[in-house]
C-alpha cells in the first residue's frame, strides 16, 4: 500500500533540482490516449462499464511486471487533500481528481510515467522527464 507521507517527502524526478540553475524546473512531457474495445467511451459507460474497465486495468497493473514498480490507486477512496496532492504532482487531472466513481491512476515511484483510468479517454499515459539545465 502507497504511503502519501512518504510519497510527499520525495519529490517526483521531473522535481528534483541539481545543478546551477536548480531553483527552474525544466521538464518534457508526453502523453498519449487509448480507448478499450468493447467498452463505451467513458462519458457514455455506465458506472457498472467503468467500474468493469478500471478493475480490468488495476488487475493488470498489479499482476504485470513492468520492469519497475508502479503504484496503483483508486481514485473515489481518496481524500480531496490526497486528490489534490497528486493533481500538483501531475500524477492526476483536474477532470479525473475532481470527479466520482470507479476512475484510478497507477504511477511509477519516480513518477516520471503514468496512467489514468477512466478520465475522458479509457486510458491517458504520460512521461515526464528533466531535461538538463545548462
Amino acid at each position: 500500500m502507497m504511503n502519501f507521507d512518504e510519497l510527499a517527502r520525495s519529490p517526483g524526478e521531473w522535481l528534483r533540482g541539481t545543478g546551477p540553475e536548480s531553483d527552474v524546473v525544466v521538464s518534457s512531457r508526453i502523453r498519449l490516449a487509448r480507448n478499450i474495445i468493447n467498452f463505451p467511451f467513458t462519458n457514455r459507460a455506465s458506472a457498472m462499464q467503468r467500474g468493469e474497465l478500471e478493475l480490468l486495468i488495476r488487475e493488470r497493473f498489479t499482476k504485470s511486471d513492468w520492469g519497475f514498480e508502479f503504484n496503483y490507486l483508486t481514485v473515489h477512496t481518496l481524500s480531496p487533500v490526497d486528490r489534490e496532492f497528486l493533481r500538483e504532482r501531475q500524477l492526476l487531472s483536474r477532470e479525473l481528481a475532481g470527479t466520482d466513481g470507479p476512475r484510478g491512476v497507477a504511477f511509477e515511484v519516480q513518477e516520471t510515467r503514468s496512467v489514468m483510468v477512466n478520465e475522458e479517454d479509457h486510458l491517458r499515459a504520460s512521461a515526464s522527464q528533466r531535461l538538463p539545465t545548462r
